[in-house]
């Protein structure tokens, strides 16, 4: 059963679930839902995942990210039009381990199972692809999205590499190769973690120039973007990628933003932003004293 598998060289397993990851998947949660409301999305909308994972992980009985969890997971009994407690709610439920207490929960649903249930919940037929680095972690997703029980005739899940020869997957590259054959229907969804702030890498930055400069180049006929930043705890010494500090660097968060909204590239509408804030709107009781600023 997957419950018992183990990817342990996946560092980023423990980050599942935090503040960050609650952000990227409403925000992955509202605009599928948006998209398949409106055509050409409605049939077929194409979603392209990278940094994929697991698909669920485990939260520890004394981990931090659980008083936070606990406060999403409430009701456990109802959904609430709250797009995050629901679609957890609805997976979890699907995969036999929805608490029967928030206080009990055991399990977060990551983005590859959300948006898989999501697009298989939706109308018409659509394709959901997963980029994952490490190969034990595709393993355990593939076994995963097999016990969700998507229905076939609904939607196809992909895992890539076919024939998974055991080896590293590099995503990103591969987004960079196929990104010019892509169009409008295709949504690809990046996660940069914290932005590779550091100059040593300028390489992976440029990864994300050239993906932004294709999609600038396609006009009207690119895949659609969702470039998730978090700000992390290096906020302080990032080395200008982010609004107001030290300096800009190529391709980082100040350049390619510049560049989208002079060619007009909007990744998100305004009313679309409305949305996103709103769903945000659910008690938290992290005992954390940080400040979290969330801007759309």
């Amino acid at each position: 059963m997957w419950t018992a598998l183990q990817d342990p060289d996946n560092r980023e397993n423990k980050n599942a679930g935090n503040g960050g990851d609650l952000v990227k998947h409403t925000v992955y949660l509202t605009v599928v839902e948006h998209l398949l409301s409106h055509k050409p999305w409605r049939e077929p909308l194409r979603v392209r995942e990278c940094h994929a994972g697991r698909g669920m992980y485990s939260i520890p009985v004394d981990d931090r990210r659980r008083s936070m969890l606990e406060c999403l997971y409430e009701p456990v009994d109802a959904d609430v039009g709250i797009p995050l407690h629901d679609r957890q709610r609805g997976s979890q439920q699907a995969l036999g381990v929805w608490p029967g207490n928030p206080t009990t929960l055991g399990w977060y649903a990551g983005s590859a199972v959300l948006n898989a249930q999501g697009l298989g919940g939706g109308p018409g037929k659509h394709l959901i692809e997963f980029y994952e680095t490490c190969p034990d972690t595709r393993s355990i997703l593939r076994t995963v999205l097999a016990a969700l029980g998507l229905d076939g005739s609904r939607i196809e899940s992909r895992v890539l590499p076919d024939g998974d020869d055991g080896r590293l997957f590099d995503g990103e590259r591969y987004v960079v190769t196929n990104i010019g054959r892509w169009d409008s229907r295709d949504l690809v969804l990046l996660d940069p973690f914290a932005m590779s702030r550091q100059a040593c890498h300028q390489a992976q930055r440029d990864r994300y120039g050239r993906i932004v400069d294709t999609i600038i180049a396609k006009g009207q006929e690119a895949p659609l973007l969702v470039l998730f930043w978090t700000w992390g705890r290096a906020f302080c010494v990032a080395e200008g990628d982010l609004r107001d500090t030290n300096r800009p660097v190529s391709n980082g968060y100040q350049d390619l933003q510049a560049r989208l909204i002079g060619a007009g590239r909007y990744l998100i509408s305004n009313r679309l932003a409305r949305k996103i804030r709103g769903v945000f709107r659910f008690r938290y009781r992290h005992k954390s004293p940080r400040v979290v600023q969330v801007q759309c």
